[in-house]
């Protein structure tokens, strides 16, 4: 089992900010190694990031993608600074797409099907996330897994940027979803995933705001789909003002929560009825047997 292993366990480790920065780059060095049969892969890799006048982050952003992803979406939400010209400056070959709709969800949604890599990988334009962590989602998606999250509170994650409130309030929608889902997930409310892109249409996500973190969580666990969590680093926003709102935004992602579990199957009997439905099926080219 790697270092990266997915933690099964009710465990909240939450290191030092320092130890914290310490591990996190630990990891992304030691795994660069291990992780050299990513790129021997036949899948595709698009990265998914919303913006909306981010010109002072999104250089600094694109500038630490690595090799590892082949496709790189920009979904615009109206952008009116030079976000845009910034974005190309620095990388060329980045596809922007105009957002459909308002809010974070309607343009993740935009992105999702304007992407046309074997892999989705969404993340954030505001220098809060490492790109170099990408590696470490298509580590978990090339060994069987189906939907890989980050995690800032598993041994080797942790957040230099949360607030009191916020941690308070991810506690508790993370309990409330652990209980009702039958699940031991460490972090909810947090925007690094990765996905195969197979999957899109069994997610069937139809959020608009932030709370589509958690509906791609919990049409996850209905799927069936086998998840998994990395550890990850949040750093705090390089600049500018986030356009989350903790009490708004909070009782979204509760309502989520509440009302995807009266219109789905458990999480263990979906993923049951899903490694049936594998076994039984013959392994042509575009699904790959998962491991028992």
């Amino acid at each position: 089992m790697s270092d990266l292993q997915v933690n099964n366990g009710r465990q909240n480790h939450r290191l030092p900010d320092g130890l914290a920065v310490a591990a996190a780059r630990a990891h992304v060095d030691y795994t660069a190694e291990m992780l050299t049969d990513v790129r021997k892969q036949t899948n595709s890799v698009s990265l998914v990031i919303p913006v909306r006048n981010e010109a002072r982050n999104i250089a600094w952003v694109l500038e630490q993608i690595t090799d590892d992803v082949d496709e790189i979406i920009l979904v615009d939400g109206g952008s009116t600074d030079a976000t845009l010209i910034t974005a190309c400056r620095a990388r060329p070959d980045v596809r922007v797409v105009d957002q459909e709709g308002v809010g974070k969800g309607s343009a993740l949604r935009t992105g999702f099907l304007a992407a046309t890599g074997d892999i989705i990988v969404m993340m954030d334009a505001d220098g809060s996330m490492l790109p170099q962590e990408i590696r470490h989602y298509l580590h978990f998606l090339s060994n069987g897994y189906d939907f890989v999250k980050g995690s800032r509170f598993i041994a080797g994650g942790g957040s230099l940027d949360i607030t009191r409130l916020r941690r308070l309030g991810n506690r508790f929608l993370l309990a409330v979803f652990n209980s009702l889902y039958d699940s031991e997930l460490t972090d909810l409310c947090y925007g690094f995933c990765a996905f195969h892109r197979r999957y899109l249409e069994h997610l069937d996500l139809a959020a608009t705001g932030f709370e589509i973190e958690a509906e791609m969580t919990v049409q996850a666990v209905h799927s069936g789909l086998r998840i998994a969590e990395v550890p990850s680093l949040e750093l705090p926003r390089r600049t500018g003002k986030s356009n989350l709102h903790v009490v708004r935004d909070g009782t979204r992602v509760l309502v989520t929560v509440l009302r995807g579990r009266r219109t789905g199957l458990s999480g263990r009997l979906a993923q049951a009825l899903l490694n049936r439905n594998r076994a039984e099926a013959p392994v042509g080219p575009s699904i790959a047997r998962r491991p028992a």
